[in-house]
C-alpha cells in the first residue's frame, strides 16, 4: 500500500484515531481509514459526551431504552459498548494482519475510580470480558492506584492502555509495571504474545501549561519546545526498558514492547504548526493517535521522516534550562495528570447527564404530539409508509431538493433553514452583546418595521414574552394604514428609539415607505448626521438595503443566511435579533430548536413529530380535510398568525392548498364540516380547550395535540410546523417554498400607484355598500368545502378585531364554511398566495374604508416630497388585489363594501343582521 498512513507505518509508527461516534461507523468513514492503514482507536467520556450531547445520531438508540425504564448507566454501557464493539471488529483484521500488535480500540474505566486500586481492576475485568474481544484495551489512568492496577490487569492478560501518562518520572513506573505484569502472566502460564498495552504519554497539554510559565518567567524561547523535550527523554527511557536480558527474556516467549502511545497531538496554539506534535514525534515503535482535524492536516502536508531521538542531547538541555529558570516541570506535569483526571470525570459526569436529559426529552417529545385522527387514521399510516420508502424525511434533512422537483431551482438555495438553529447558537453572545449596548446607548423602545416573515415571528416573540426588565420595548409595524402609522409614531419617543429595517429582498414597498417616513421625522429631530445611529438592518447580503444602510449610516447591519426564505426565518436574524431587543433568552430558545432537530434527526421515521404532523397535513388535504384549524394556548395565540403564512403562502399553489383557520372560536362539533383537520397547540399547565377538543375527537374531527412544556417550546415550534410543512409539501406534491401567485397583486397594485402619481386619484372600483341582503346573495355561491376570506383594508385595532371575530362567527353559522381574516396589506404577505393559487374554493369579501387624514410617504428618505401618502398605498394594494383574484384562473368571487364612518360599528351591525 503507498497511501501515507501506510508509509508511515513503515517508518514505525502507527496511526490511531482519536475520535470514536456511532456515525463514523455508520457511514464507513472508519472502515475507509482502516483500509487506508489507520492502525487503532481511542475514545473518552469527553469524546462520548460530545457526540451524545451535542447531536442526534444516538437518539434512535437511547430512545427505546429510554421507553424501556432503563437506568443512565444501562443506557450508557448500552450504546459505548455497542460503538466500542462495532469499532473493534472493523480493527479485527489489523490485530489479526499484525498478530496482536495494532488493530486494538479503547476504552475508559470510570474516571471516579482513578484513585482506587481494586475498584479499576474490577471495572476493566467487567469491561474486557463484556466485549470478549481480544482487540480491546482498556484505558486506566496512570495515577498511584492506576499503575498498581496496571500492572494486576496485565498479571491477567487484559489489554491496557495507560493513559494520562504527562511525566517522564511516571513513564518509569508505567513501564516498570507492564513488565512484572508480564512476568507474573507468564508465570501463571500465559501466553505474553496475547496481552499488549501503550503508555499514552500526553504531549500538547504540557507546552499549553509550559508555555505560561515561561511567559510569566519572561523568557520565551523555550515556548513550544518543552512537550517535544519531555517526549524525547520518554522515549529514551522506552528504549532503555525495552531491551537487555530482562526484556529479552519476555521476548522469546513473544512479548510486545509497550509502546510509547503520543496523545493530546492537536496544536492547541494557532501560532504554531497544525502537524508539529505529529512530524517532530515520528519513531520506530510508536503510536501516534490524532484527533480528526490533526489526521487531516497531516495527511495534507505533514512529515514522513523518523526523526524522533536525533535531538536527545538538546532535549535534556532545553529541560535543563526549563529547571533554570525556576519552573518545575514535574509540579506542572503531576497538576496535569490531576486536572487530567477531574477533566475526564467531569466529562463522564456530563455524559451521564446528558444521557439522563435525553432521555427524558425523547420521552417528551414522544408524549407531546398525540394523533387521533378516527377514519383517515389508516391512511395516514399508509402515506407514512410510503414516504419512508422513499425516504422523505432523511432526504429533506440532507437537503436533497429531489423530494419536491428535479430541478434546484428555488428549493436548493432555500433550506438554510434546517440547520440555522444550529448555526445562530454561535452567534447568542453576539446578539447579548448588542442588546446591551443599545441599552447602553439609552435606547428603551424599538419599532420594527416589515412585513409577512420579516415581521411575524417578532410578533410572536414580543406578544409571547413581552419584554424583560431593562430590555426595548418592542413593537412591530406592518401596517400601511394611516391611523396605524400615526399611532405608532405618537407612541414612540423618537429619542430613545430603534429602529429595525427588516426585509429580506431589500425592496419591499411598505418595509421602505415605514423607513423613510421614520427616519425624516429622527433626521428633522436630531440631523441627518445622528439619524442613522437609530436604524439597524435586517437583510440578504447585496439587497439594495444593505447599500442604502451604508449611505446613511444605520447603527448595524445584520446580513442573514439568503438560503431562507422569508416564511423559513423566525429562527435566524429575523427573529432572533428583535427577541436579543426584548431580553428572550435566545440560547434556551435555541436550545430547544435544536431538540426538535434531533428528534427529527434521530427518530425512526414513523415517531418523528414533524413527519407526522407532515404526513397529516398532506394526506388529510388529498381527503378533503384542507382547512387547517388551530387551537392555541391563550399565551400562544401570536404562533398562529406565523404558522398561518408558513403553510398557506408554502402549499397554497398549483391548484392546492391548506387554509389555517387562526382565531376562530371553537364550536361545537355540529358546526364543522368534513373539510376540516384540527390541531391544538397547548402549554402543558393549559387544560381550558380540553372539553371541547374532547367533543371534536368523539365526532369523528381528526385531531393532533402537541404540548409544549413552556414557551420557550416555540423555539422546537418554529422548526417542527417549518418541516411538517416541507414534508405536507411533498405529499401534496408541490414545491414549498416559492410563491408564483404573489406578484400579480403587486404589479397591479404598482400600476395604480403610477396612474396616481400622474393623475393624482385612484379609481373608484367596483366597491358596495355594506348589506347582509348583498352578502347572503353573494354567499349562495358558497358549497361543501369552500372557504370565506375576509380582507381587511381598516385600521387594525382591538375594536375593529372583536367586530371581525363575531362578523366570522355569524357567517360560519349561516354557511357553515370556514372563515378566515387579516388585515390588508400583511394578509399579502401571507395568505394571499393561497388565495390566487389553490383550487379557487375561497369567497372573498373586502372592506375598505373613507381615508382619514393620511400621512406623506417620503419620495427618498433625507429629503422633502411625496407622491404618495399611506392610504393611497394601501387602497392601491385593496384594489390591486381584488382585480388579481379576478383575474385568477379560474376567477375568484370577490365582494368589496366600502365602509363609511364607523367601519367597526357597520361590521358588528352585519353581523347582528346575519344572524337568524
Amino acid at each position: 500500500m503507498t497511501t501515507r498512513i501506510y508509509q508511515l507505518y513503515r517508518a514505525g509508527q502507527a496511526i490511531w484515531y482519536d475520535d470514536l461516534r456511532r456515525s463514523l461507523i455508520e457511514s464507513g468513514e472508519i472502515e475507509a481509514l482502516v483500509e487506508d492503514g489507520l492502525a487503532g482507536l481511542t475514545s473518552n467520556p469527553t469524546i462520548f459526551e460530545k457526540a451524545i450531547a451535542g447531536g442526534a445520531e444516538y437518539d434512535q438508540a437511547v430512545l427505546p431504552l429510554a421507553a424501556a425504564d432503563c437506568t443512565v448507566q444501562e443506557i450508557y454501557e448500552s450504546i459505548v459498548l455497542d460503538d466500542i464493539s462495532q469499532a473493534a471488529d472493523l480493527f479485527r483484521p489489523v490485530y489479526d494482519r499484525t498478530e496482536g500488535v495494532d488493530g486494538f480500540v479503547s476504552l475508559e474505566v470510570d474516571p471516579d475510580l482513578a484513585h482506587s486500586t481494586q475498584g479499576t481492576i474490577r471495572e476493566a475485568r467487567s469491561l474486557f470480558q463484556k466485549l470478549n474481544r481480544p482487540n480491546i484495551m482498556i484505558k486506566v489512568p496512570a495515577t498511584e492506584a492506576g499503575i498498581r492496577a496496571v500492572e494486576a490487569l496485565i498479571g491477567e492478560g487484559i489489554n491496557i492502555n495507560v493513559t494520562l501518562v504527562f511525566s517522564t518520572e511516571v513513564y518509569r513506573r508505567v513501564a516498570e509495571a507492564y513488565l512484572r505484569g508480564l512476568e507474573a502472566y507468564a508465570a501463571s502460564g500465559g501466553n505474553p504474545a496475547r496481552v499488549a498495552s501503550v503508555a499514552s504519554f500526553f504531549v500538547s497539554r504540557v507546552d499549553t501549561a509550559v508555555d505560561k510559565a515561561l511567559a510569566e518567567a519572561g523568557d520565551l524561547n523555550l515556548q513550544g519546545k518543552i512537550a517535544i523535550a519531555n517526549a524525547e527523554v520518554a522515549y529514551a527511557i522506552f528504549q532503555d526498558f525495552f531491551s537487555g536480558s530482562r526484556w529479552e527474556a519476555l521476548a522469546r516467549q513473544g512479548a510486545h514492547p509497550q509502546r510509547v502511545l503520543w496523545a493530546s497531538t492537536g496544536t492547541k496554539n494557532p501560532a504554531y504548526p497544525d502537524t508539529l506534535y505529529v512530524d517532530s514525534l515520528i519513531g520506530s515503535n510508536t503510536v501516534n493517535t490524532m484527533p480528526p482535524a490533526t489526521l487531516n492536516a497531516w495527511l495534507d502536508h505533514g512529515s514522513l521522516e523518523p526523526v524522533l531521538g536525533r535531538d536527545l542531547d538538546g532535549a535534556r538541555k532545553r529541560l535543563a534550562r526549563l529547571a533554570e529558570l525556576g519552573i518545575d516541570l514535574h509540579q506542572i506535569t503531576d497538576r496535569l495528570l490531576s486536572d487530567g483526571v477531574a477533566s475526564f470525570a467531569e466529562s463522564f459526569h456530563a455524559l451521564q447527564r446528558s444521557i439522563g436529559e435525553k432521555q427524558e426529552r425523547l420521552l417528551q417529545s414522544g408524549a407531546a404530539y398525540q394523533a387521533a385522527l378516527g377514519d383517515y387514521e389508516a391512511r395516514v399510516l399508509q402515506a407514512q409508509a410510503e414516504m419512508t420508502s422513499e425516504d422523505v424525511l432523511g432526504r429533506i434533512l440532507r437537503k436533497d431538493h429531489t423530494v419536491w422537483r428535479e430541478s434546484p431551482e428555488e428549493i436548493a438555495n432555500r433550506l438554510g433553514w434546517l440547520t440555522i438553529a444550529e448555526r445562530m447558537q454561535a452567534e447568542v453572545g453576539d446578539l447579548q452583546d448588542f442588546a446591551r449596548t443599545a441599552r447602553e446607548a439609552g435606547f428603551t423602545q424599538a419599532l420594527l418595521l416589515g412585513m409577512g416573515g420579516s415581521s411575524l415571528a417578532p410578533d410572536v416573540f414580543q406578544k409571547t414574552f413581552g419584554v424583560a426588565e431593562g430590555y426595548l420595548d418592542l413593537a412591530v409595524l406592518d401596517s400601511t394604514d394611516a391611523e396605524a402609522v400615526r399611532a405608532q409614531t405618537a407612541r414612540l419617543d423618537l429619542s430613545k428609539t430603534l429602529f429595525i429595517v427588516a426585509t429580506k429582498s431589500g425592496g419591499t414597498v411598505e418595509t421602505l415607505s415605514f423607513f423613510k417616513h421614520f427616519y425624516n421625522l429622527v433626521a428633522d429631530r436630531f440631523g441627518a448626521s445622528a439619524a442613522g445611529s437609530h436604524f439597524i438592518a435586517i437583510t440578504d447580503p447585496g439587497s439594495s438595503l444593505v447599500a442604502l444602510a451604508e449611505k446613511h449610516n444605520f447603527r448595524r447591519v445584520f446580513l442573514n443566511d439568503p438560503d431562507i426564505g422569508g416564511r423559513y426565518s423566525a429562527l435566524s436574524y429575523f427573529g432572533l435579533v428583535p427577541a436579543a431587543l426584548l431580553g428572550v433568552d435566545l440560547g434556551r430558545l435555541l436550545e430547544r430548536a435544536v431538540q426538535a432537530q434531533e428528534e427529527a434527526r434521530a427518530a425512526s421515521t414513523g415517531s418523528s413529530s414533524a413527519f407526522r404532523l407532515g404526513a397529516a397535513l398532506g394526506e388529510l388535504h388529498r381527503a378533503g380535510r384542507d382547512k387547517l384549524t388551530l387551537v392555541l394556548s391563550t399565551a400562544l395565540e401570536s404562533l398562529g398568525d406565523w404558522v398561518e403564512q408558513l403553510v398557506a403562502e408554502s402549499t397554497g399553489k398549483s391548484g392546492q392548498g391548506i387554509l389555517p383557520v387562526v382565531g376562530e372560536s371553537l364550536g361545537k362539533p355540529e358546526v364543522y364540516g368534513r373539510d376540516r383537520f384540527f390541531v391544538s397547540v397547548q402549554l402543558e399547565s393549559d387544560a381550558a380547550h380540553d372539553p371541547s377538543l374532547a367533543l371534536l375527537e368523539s365526532a369523528g374531527q381528526p385531531l393532533v395535540r402537541l404540548q409544549l412544556r413552556d414557551i420557550y417550546d416555540l423555539g422546537g415550534q418554529f422548526f417542527l410546523w417549518e418541516l411538517a410543512t416541507a414534508v405536507a409539501g411533498a405529499r401534496m406534491g408541490i414545491q414549498p417554498f416559492d410563491q408564483p401567485n404573489v406578484e400579480a397583486a403587486k404589479k397591479l397594485a404598482s400600476r395604480l400607484v403610477e396612474q396616481y402619481s400622474t393623475s393624482g386619484r385612484l379609481p373608484e372600483g367596483q366597491a358596495e355598500s355594506p348589506s347582509a341582503d348583498r352578502l347572503r346573495q353573494f354567499l349562495e355561491a358558497a358549497k361543501p368545502g369552500s372557504y370565506i376570506a375576509l380582507q381587511v383594508y381598516l385600521a387594525p385595532n382591538d375594536r375593529t378585531t372583536q367586530a371581525l371575530d363575531s362578523f366570522r362567527l355569524a357567517l360560519r353559522a349561516l354557511t357553515g364554511a370556514a372563515v378566515t381574516s387579516g388585515y390588508g396589506p400583511r394578509y399579502l404577505h401571507s395568505t394571499g398566495q393561497l388565495h390566487k393559487g389553490d383550487g379557487g374554493n375561497g369567497l372573498f369579501l373586502q372592506f375598505t374604508s373613507e381615508s382619514d387624514e393620511d400621512i406623506p410617504i417620503p419620495d427618498r428618505a433625507g429629503e422633502p416630497g411625496s407622491s404618495i401618502g399611506f392610504n393611497v398605498l394601501k387602497m392601491a394594494q385593496a384594489l390591486g388585489d381584488f382585480q388579481a383574484l379576478r383575474e385568477a384562473e379560474p376567477p375568484r368571487p370577490v365582494l368589496r363594501f366600502h365602509l363609511k364612518g364607523d367601519a367597526a360599528g357597520q361590521i358588528e351591525r352585519l353581523a347582528a343582521e346575519l344572524a337568524p
